[in-house]
């Protein structure tokens, strides 16, 4: 309980305030969660700036993450600053691949609107393939250590053998970049929270499978 209650005939209801600040006490916990998801958030916003070093971000911040569901005892910076340290190299490249080509496959879907409309809807085709597996590939950078070229073709393959998770994932981004849209100034904390909504779907289906290897 939150607020320890004790009747005393002589003194009526007293109320211990002390069990609110009780480590043990569930809804303690629970915000304390909150606030460490919210830094990791942070801490994601603010090393994601570069916009090239958004993959080793979004990497370290999965890592958090998980060791939350995990239970594992993991202190935010040090686990956020190793994991963005250790992928920073292969979070880049992925990064710069993935930006590369939505911006070519944009562009393309521009240039073929108005001009050749079944080119169009294969460039959207095309984009949904890139999609899909980038819902997934910084997820499994963080739990498994194997080349980028493994990387994406186990994050291909699971996007589309998984499709009800994959899709689930991409409706919680969608809702989580609405909520940014209506609310511009969450988008400096609010990646956490997120990440840890994903990540609870994503460490389900990895587990079950044996994709689920903590590095």
């Amino acid at each position: 309980m939150i607020l320890s209650i004790f009747i005393n005939e002589k003194r009526g209801i007293s109320v211990d305030i002390r069990t609110i600040f009780d480590p043990d006490n569930a809804v303690w916990s629970f915000l304390m969660k909150l606030y460490s998801l919210a830094l990791a958030g942070l801490l994601w916003f603010i090393c994601s700036l570069p916009i090239i070093t958004l993959g080793p971000a979004t990497i370290a911040l999965f890592t958090y993450c998980f060791a939350l569901l995990d239970g594992r005892e993991s202190y935010l910076l040090r686990t956020f600053f190793s994991t963005f340290a250790s992928s920073f190299k292969q979070g880049i490249v992925v990064t710069i691949i993935v930006l590369a080509a939505t911006v070519f496959l944009a562009f393309d879907a521009w240039f073929f609107l108005n001009t050749i409309p079944f080119l169009f809807f294969a460039a959207v085709a095309l984009y949904v393939l890139l999609l899909f597996p980038s819902l997934h590939i910084f997820a499994l950078m963080s739990v498994q250590e194997k080349t980028i070229k493994e990387h994406c073709t186990r994050a291909f393959i699971l996007s589309i053998t998984h499709i009800a998770t994959t899709i689930t994932v991409l409706v919680v981004i969608v809702l989580w970049f609405l909520s940014i849209y209506a609310l511009p100034a969450t988008i400096i904390f609010s990646a956490g929270p997120a990440c840890i909504v994903v990540s609870m779907f994503l460490r389900l289906l990895y587990k079950r499978i044996g994709a689920y290897v903590i590095n």
